[in-house]
């Protein structure tokens, strides 16, 4: 660990070979000393700074002793000091000593000149030149001897961290689930209120939810704030984080599909998911209260008292069936007795019990899928009394009925949390039905889901938006406590610094010169100082050209307006191109040219365009697109350095998780198309639909119009047989129907082959689809490489929408296709 600034001081002498002038400046830049011996009636020195030589001495002494001594060219000053003491007949200090002109021609090899003044102005230690004017007084040379000094520091340091990650790399919490350097002195004022809300839920008796909106401008730490509750609470609570739904049919099954994702996270080191500790908890009061009149029963209760489910026995003994059946027993009569036999509860119940239960991997990924889609495919006997639930019509009934459960489960033990965070696109152009909807369903938790807190977090204008699109039985109740959060001092910004840096042995006084920190502190949001910090990092760690400021991303965001405006323009020139066309048809005239008409899809609402897709469709489908609006090159370099730290950093985090099993639904993964196509918008010319077959179910799709050939993306993840069977022939009813468009059937990499007969037969159709003699059927697997692709592009414009990266879309999805040409996404909607 570097040493601490108050270790250090900085001396300059004059005079030879006896001391005539001295100035002592402190670890932090401040003159501590400055003085003259006798004898020099001429000095520019008042006369309270001239003293005799011994007392002079002595003071030295005193002030020297047990700190290390930096000087210019040390050998002089040593010199000089050790004379003065022995002209004296003083004993002199003990002294260690550090040579600035050392450090300098070891770091700076080959310079011209290591005088002070050449070598502070060769290496830019201060914005100010040094005067030759002014050398050789004391107080001065000590002043440019210390911005020297800390300037040859930060280089060695510098170098020290060249072959370390950067710690300013991640400037956002993605999930309240994970774990980053927090400063608790700021935002301590909200915690605190979010804290008491929880605490009146707890005590609330008659167990009804609460709401509160949590509100702070973008990167003011709003998820730090909910990740901040979740590592005080969920040793204790069960806390859901749920992000921006998609789909206006699929909230209530959003929501809930967040849930699971929630609840299987573990909680703290321990061996528990926060599905595990809600089981554990609440069963362990229902068996209090029932009592325990047999030895199984006070085994059971033994080990839930002890949160050990191990306890219960191994995996596949008599032992471990026998108790967990009673468990099951005694919980579902516990159900009847006191909410009734009416509904999905009573399931809801078991699947939650029997995911837990069994460690086996086949069993409890059967549990999973029927807890996850309603597919009912029993191995064995985990799903024994379960019913399917995935049809369309049930999945938004049973879904508020299985948070209904884990919110009468809470009651047992402590309130649930249920955060809506990452809000900002549902008042994007295109989702005022979701929006609408969202508002709805929060309606319904309240209504439905006792004991809980519901948290939104969103900006101040979208919060004004919020009272302005709903009405007061809406906004009342989430606005029951509305908490704002601060804005963080220059110092807590600066001890934010210290905890990133910490791991790495350095500080940021070390590492960065006042005016690097300052110009950090000044930035307008925690997360601006954190990618500013990166960026500095980046510059003086690896010599990466240091970028402007991100507040010139205000003056992007007006071009990014005026792109979305241009769009729109685009978009109505093409539908009255095409009214004109029908026009021309009715009244027998020539048509307008094709060229400049797109053919409006049945049933198609808004649309995308087509790739140079090699690896989804081949080359020779693709076509060149019109005129689009388009990103200055230097203004795109300007954010080049902050999107690569995002890429690198997100693309990690993405590959990384989904190396593991995923809850994956048809109906998100059409969603997070549509929303990217949505931002695409920003800078083309298209529409957005869903093609439909009346009431029959086809796997979720999105269609994407623009300039040539409509293509409808569709994806399809279910394992059930007959469900394949149905959803590939009613999609292969839509080729058939629409046969301009080309279709690309995308299939998630952890779902199961396709091995029933009827499926492959309905499978080698859809393959073999065509129209006019052309190509127009893709089958393509959703494995790793793509699904990373695709979560890697939603998750850059859900961001940037989100004002969580700093970067005007336009500018991001330009840098997107410049770094990711290969990203089956970027051929689809942004090609070459």
């Amino acid at each position: 660990m570097p040493n601490k600034s108050s270790d250090i001081l900085v001396i300059d002498t004059e005079g030879a070979p006896i001391l005539r002038e001295v100035a002592v400046v402190d670890g932090h830049g401040e003159l501590l000393l400055e003085a003259q011996t006798s004898g020099h009636g001429d000095s520019y020195h008042s006369s309270d700074l001239t003293r005799p030589l011994p007392d002079l001495l002595r003071e030295l002494r005193s002030s020297l002793r047990g700190r290390r001594l930096v000087a210019h060219n040390a050998s002089h000053d040593s010199a000089v000091l050790s004379a003065s003491f022995e002209v004296c007949g003083l004993t002199p200090p003990v002294l260690d000593w550090h040579c600035t002109v050392s450090m300098a021609q070891e770091l700076h090899p080959g310079l011209d000149s290591y005088a002070l003044g050449a070598l502070c102005d060769q290496l830019g230690v201060s914005s100010e030149p040094f005067s030759p004017d002014a050398a050789h007084q004391a107080a001065y040379d000590a002043r440019f001897t210390y911005l020297l000094y800390r300037h040859l520091q930060r280089d060695q340091l510098s170098r020290r961290l060249a072959a370390q990650a950067n710690p300013f790399s991640s400037s956002r919490v993605d999930t309240p689930f994970q774990s980053f350097s927090d400063d608790r002195l700021v935002n301590q004022a909200p915690f605190q209120r979010l804290a008491a809300v929880l605490q009146s839920v707890a005590a609330d008796a008659n167990r009804q939810s609460q709401g509160a909106v949590l509100i702070g401008e973008p990167g003011a730490g709003k998820t730090h704030l909910v990740m901040r509750l979740a590592q005080e609470v969920l040793q204790s609570n069960r806390l859901l984080f749920i992000r921006q739904p998609t789909q206006a049919t699929s909230v209530l099954f959003h929501i809930y599909s967040r849930t699971l994702e929630s609840l299987v996270e573990l909680v703290g080191d321990g061996p528990h998911s926060q599905l595990d500790l809600l089981l554990i908890r609440s069963i362990r009061g229902i068996f209090a209260e029932a009592g325990t009149s047999t030895e199984r029963d006070r085994e059971i209760l033994a080990a839930l008292e002890a949160e050990d489910l191990g306890r219960l026995g191994q995996e596949g003994s008599d032992a471990r069936r026998q108790r967990w059946e009673r468990i099951e027993v005694v919980l579902l009569r516990w159900w009847a007795d006191h909410h009734g036999a009416a509904g999905y509860g009573r399931q809801i119940l078991q699947g939650l019990l029997r995911f837990c239960r069994y460690s086996e991997p086949r069993r409890r990924e059967s549990c999973r899928r029927w807890l996850a889609t309603g597919e009912h495919e029993p191995v064995d006997r985990e799903l024994e009394g379960l019913s399917p639930w995935n049809e369309e019509q049930l999945r938004e009934e049973f879904s508020l009925q299985a948070l209904r459960v884990i919110g009468l489960l809470c009651c047992l033990d402590q309130p649930l949390i249920l955060v809506f965070d990452q809000l900002e696109g549902l008042w994007l152009e295109g989702n005022r039905a979701v929006l609408l909807r969202f508002g709805e369903v929060i309606k319904e938790l309240f209504t439905h889901v006792p004991h809980a807190l519901v948290l939104v977090t969103l900006f101040p204008d979208r919060w004004q938006q919020f009272q302005n699109d709903f009405d007061g039985s809406i906004t009342g109740r989430v606005a029951q406590h509305v908490i704002q959060l601060e804005q963080p001092r220059p110092d807590q910004i600066e001890e934010i610094l210290d905890l990133r840096l910490q791991p790495l042995g350095a500080s940021a006084r070390e590492l960065f010169s006042s005016e690097e920190i300052t110009a950090i502190a000044r930035q307008p949001s925690i997360r601006s100082c954190i990618n500013r910090a990166g960026a500095v990092f980046e510059h003086r760690v690896r010599g990466v050209p240091l970028p402007p400021p991100p507040a010139a991303a205000a003056v992007a965001s007006h071009a990014a307006d005026g792109l979305g405006l241009n769009r729109r323009l685009l978009l109505l020139e093409q539908q009255l191109g095409q009214i004109l066309q029908r026009l021309d048809r009715l009244e027998g005239r020539a048509p307008v040219s094709a060229s400049t008409i797109t053919p409006a899809m049945p049933q198609a609402m808004e649309t995308g365009h087509p790739p140079d897709a090699e690896g989804i469709l081949p080359a020779d489908v693709s076509e060149v697109a019109g005129t689009e609006p388009s990103i200055a090159s230097d203004e795109l370099s300007a954010y080049e350095a902050l999107f690569l730290r995002y890429r690198t950093a997100t693309l990690e985090v993405i590959t990384e998780r989904w190396q593991r099993s995923q809850i994956v639904d048809e109906s998100d993964d059409a969603g997070k198309l549509k929303q990217i196509c949505t931002g695409y918008q920003q800078i083309r010319s298209l529409r957005i639909g869903a093609l439909r077959l009346g009431n029959k179910r086809v796997p979720d799709n999105v269609l994407i119009e623009s300039t040539g050939p409509s293509r409808c993306i569709a994806f399809m993840h279910v394992a059930n047989a007959n469900a394949i069977t149905a959803r590939l022939g009613n999609l292969n009813q839509l080729v058939m129907k629409y046969r301009q468009a080309q279709f690309v059937l995308m299939r998630d990499g952890f779902a199961p082959v396709i091995r029933s007969p009827g499926g492959m037969a309905a499978m080698e159709a859809f393959r073999n689809g065509s129209g006019d003699g052309r190509k127009r059927t893709f089958w393509r697997p959703l494995d790793h490489d793509n699904r990373v692709a695709l979560e890697y592009v939603h998750q850059l414009v859900s961001d940037i929408v989100n004002r969580e990266l700093d970067l005007p879309l336009p500018a991001g999805l330009e840098l997107l296709a410049r770094h990711d040409s290969d990203n089956w996404v970027v051929k689809l909607l942004h090609p070459a």
